[in-house]
């Protein structure tokens, strides 16, 4: 009996797609890392140090999302570390000049989301390559960040926009509930949406795509939209926390998102992807970095085993592609 149980087992671990295992392997690595440093380290699994850890990562959180839905298309938006702190000044500057809270967030969002559709002009109608547009669109928004503060951080904030960053929903910071929110809802509608299943499409042949009746022009408009509109709201987060706005937020964050995109599953060829899959990546980097902190190793280090990280999942990826491909080839022949 037990023999038949493992064989079963074994079948349904095989009849699993290629990116449904790595998702898997990926939650068991998550599991049996934190079990290690918890075991190792006494105060690793304490709530305030969980919360900490969460907390350092919840900026990339938020730009995760956005990003992965991004790279599913096949593309890839380097704005997002301008982005932050762009509306983190907006806001701020909108604070301080005696706007409603409320009006400055909106403002800082509907700008935010403007980077996101001049990011999808140049790709859609001038046919620049996202990398290049972004990483332009990404130097110009320095530089402007750098011009209205003139290098100066920017404070004075009424105390109710703290309330954002650093109050609490049921006893969990209140950024906290927010990512789980939209999370939950990103997921779905990825996953069960017609417009989320339109992504994929797009990520895979774009010409295929719009031959089938995919407008993915507009598609990617919106996506490109939604993923400064996260990066922005980032930034209004960072602003609440601290009470100030600063040009140095969000330094190289860019490259830890990329990096939570990547190590979750997500091919930078698109096509592949999905919001759980970013989010254990998230929680990956966020433990081995409180994993440093809390061992006494250099910082230096982090980055070495994040790029090690980035190079494992791209493999993977690669394995992955072929072994669907393969199951293509070798179903299209049984048939």
């Amino acid at each position: 009996m037990s023999a038949r149980k493992g064989s079963t087992g074994g079948a349904s671990w095989r009849r699993l797609t290629p990116a449904a295992r790595y998702q898997l392997g990926l939650a068991a690595t998550v599991v049996g890392l934190f079990s290690i440093l918890a075991a190792g380290y006494p105060h690793f699994a304490d709530p305030a140090n969980i919360e900490v850890m969460m907390m350092n990562f919840i900026l990339e959180a938020f730009m995760a999302l956005g990003m992965t839905a991004v790279i599913i298309t096949g593309g890839i938006d380097l704005s997002v570390s301008a982005v932050l702190p762009f509306a983190a000044i907006l806001t701020g500057l909108l604070l301080r000049a005696g706007a409603p809270v409320p009006v400055a967030i909106g403002c800082a969002l509907a700008a935010s989301a403007g980077v996101g559709v001049v990011n999808a002009t140049m790709r859609n109608v001038f046919r620049v390559h996202a990398f290049i547009a972004t990483l332009a669109t990404m130097l110009l928004l320095k530089g402007v960040n750098l011009v209205i503060t003139r290098g100066a951080p920017i404070a004075g904030f009424p105390e109710g926009f703290a309330w954002l960053g650093q109050g609490r929903i049921l006893g969990m910071p209140c950024a906290l509930v927010l990512f789980a929110a939209l999370a939950v809802a990103a997921g779905y509608l990825l996953a069960n949406h017609r417009y989320g299943q339109q992504l994929y499409l797009i990520g895979g042949n774009p010409r295929a795509a719009e031959l089938s009746g995919v407008r993915v022009e507009r598609v990617l408009v919106a996506v490109y939209m939604l993923s400064s509109s996260l990066a922005g709201l980032a930034g209004i987060i960072a602003a609440s926390q601290y009470l100030s706005a600063s040009t140095g937020f969000g330094q190289n964050s860019e490259l830890r998102v990329i990096a939570a995109v990547a190590i979750g599953g997500a091919s930078l060829n698109g096509g592949t992807g999905s919001i759980a899959g970013s989010v254990l990546g998230v929680l990956f980097l966020a433990i081995v970095y409180n994993a440093f902190a809390m061992s006494g190793v250099s910082t230096y280090w982090q980055d070495v085993v994040g790029g090690v990280m980035v190079l494992a999942a791209v493999l993977l990826a690669r394995v992955a592609a072929r072994e669907s491909r393969a199951r293509g080839v070798f179903g299209s022949v049984a048939k």
